[in-house]
């Protein structure tokens, strides 16, 4: 579990336990230096060591003035702390006997952190930075007879200043620093890619329990306007009755009561109209029944009924003539999303409205450009999500609603400004049989 928080971490707060790592070696180095200095009597260059680690420190101090300052780093920024690691152990080795010196090993500490954080693109730079830099410590190096490997290990033929013992040491660098890089680097890919996965189900899984409360809400609502719509019915025909059988029904108060009362007699039939095809379609899902229909047709009914309750919208419906014929089988929730797009745009302005419909045997690709007053580009990052909305008056519901819906098929909505005059929103659903969708 701690490897996972070390992994999934954010790149600042891995550069913090780095110079924490940085420090214990300074303190390991400088304790070692001392040991050498006053029991061993080795005769290093410590003049030039205590400048590596001087800078070492400054570069320390530096890092963490300027992340406490801002409180982020970037993975390049990171990358480079490592790579500074590696000069400056490079540096130190080069004082100290070159590639004999038992600390080289020190290298592999650096390409794990970077196999554990960073992706491939700035490992594998990394470990062959790390291998030159070792390589290049065979030839170039303060030589330490004292730490030296021992002159009975030989040397190959070709190679009379290196011995066995070091080409060892460094073909064993080699596979530890490419196996660790590899598996390392292949288990830190793995473990980003169940934490993103687990976001993303922990996100559906609370849009989910939204979509749940607002399911029971509207359930309860329809239950409970199935009677009050009832009721209402019946007292309009008893209205309509007895205007017939009003003395004076001819007279210009009696005909705007006549339309009136025709108006709110249509009105209540398509409220009862609307509640009985939700029924129906609750009890086609709850046996698992779906019609299927052809695509084309599908979306024209969907048009269709839109600028029939939209009365006030002039729009321009643009088909794909060269798309395909194909059978789908929709969940009711994908029609309704489209019409609640249709209608965002109607609201936005209900002139000039220009609806293009396309789509291929793989994809259906629906966009809607409204001449409405736009939106803002920070406020389009956040809409979809609930309770925000760029009306006035509404609650953000509806496009919640119908994102949600249509991710759940695998499709996206976007929103976006149009380059000439107000909005532009893209509809795109696959056409799959793994989906919702069946096509022919």
């Amino acid at each position: 579990m701690n490897s996972f928080k070390f992994t999934a971490s954010a790149p600042e707060a891995n550069l913090r336990r780095l110079l924490m790592i940085r420090g214990l070696f300074l303190l390991m180095v400088c304790a070692t230096l001392g040991y050498c200095f006053w029991q061993l009597q080795l005769p290093l260059a410590y003049r030039s060591i205590l400048w590596v680690l001087t800078a070492m420190t400054v570069v320390s101090i530096a890092s963490l003035v300027q992340l406490h300052a801002s409180q982020r780093t970037s993975e390049l920024a990171f990358f480079t702390q490592l790579l500074i690691d590696v000069v400056a152990v490079s540096l130190l080795l080069f004082f100290a006997g070159g590639a004999d010196n038992p600390f080289v090993s020190y290298y592999l500490v650096p390409l794990c952190i970077a196999a554990a954080t960073l992706p491939r693109h700035f490992t594998w730079p990394l470990v062959l930075i790390s291998l030159l830099l070792y390589s290049s410590l065979i030839f170039f190096k303060i030589p330490l007879p004292d730490i030296a490997p021992h002159h009975s290990h030989g040397s190959p033929r070709g190679f009379s200043n290196i011995s066995i013992h070091t080409i060892g040491m460094w073909i064993n660098f080699l596979f530890s620093a490419l196996l660790i890089s590899y598996f390392v680097l292949a288990m830190a890919t793995s473990l980003r890619r169940q934490d993103a996965a687990l976001a993303e189900l922990k996100e559906d899984r609370l849009r989910d329990d939204q979509l749940m409360a607002l399911a029971t809400l509207a359930a309860g609502t329809a239950h409970d306007l199935g009677t009050p719509l009832t009721t209402i019915k019946a007292l309009l025909h008893e209205m309509q009755s007895e205007y017939v059988q009003a003395p004076r029904p001819g007279t210009d108060q009696g005909l705007e009561l006549k339309n009136d009362l025709e108006l709110l007699q249509n009105q209540v039939s398509h409220c009862t109209t609307t509640l009985q095809q939700l029924n129906r379609q609750a009890g086609e899902l709850k046996d698992g029944i779906l019609p299927l229909n052809d695509l084309r047709q599908q979306c024209s009914k969907i048009i269709d009924n839109w600028m029939l309750l939209r009365p006030e919208v002039e729009a321009r419906v643009h088909w794909d003539d060269l798309a395909p014929q194909v059978q789908v089988r929709w969940q009711p929730t994908v029609a309704h999303s489209i019409s609640n797009l249709l209608n965002n745009a109607a609201d936005a302005n209900p002139k000039g409205i220009a609806v293009d419909v396309h789509w291929t045997r793989e994809k259906l690709t629906l966009q809607i450009h409204d001449k409405g007053p736009g939106i803002e580009p920070e406020l389009a990052q956040d809409l979809g999500k609930a309770f925000v909305t760029h009306k006035g008056q509404g609650r953000g519901l509806g496009l919640f609603l119908t994102r949600a819906a249509i991710k759940r098929y695998g499709g996206e909505v976007t929103i976006a400004g149009h380059p000439q005059q107000g909005t532009l929103t893209t509809l795109t659903l696959p056409l799959h049989p793994g989906g919702q969708e069946s096509q022919s």
